[in-house]
């Protein structure tokens, strides 16, 4: 994960390419949902060098 990436959806006010042309699925992108995921990434961040727990 990048943590650059995962703010700046945090600050997003739309998602990039989201009509019919550019992504056939545009109908089916959130921007709310996006930025839910970023959050719960975001609150486990320190946890992202831990590749397995004991």
């Amino acid at each position: 994960m990048n943590l650059k990436m995962n703010t700046r959806c945090l600050n997003a006010t739309e998602v990039p390419a989201c009509n019919e042309v550019q992504c056939g699925w545009a109908a089916n992108q959130s921007l709310e949902g996006a930025q839910e995921l970023a959050k719960e990434l975001l609150a486990k961040c320190d946890e992202w060098s831990i590749v397995f727990q004991d």
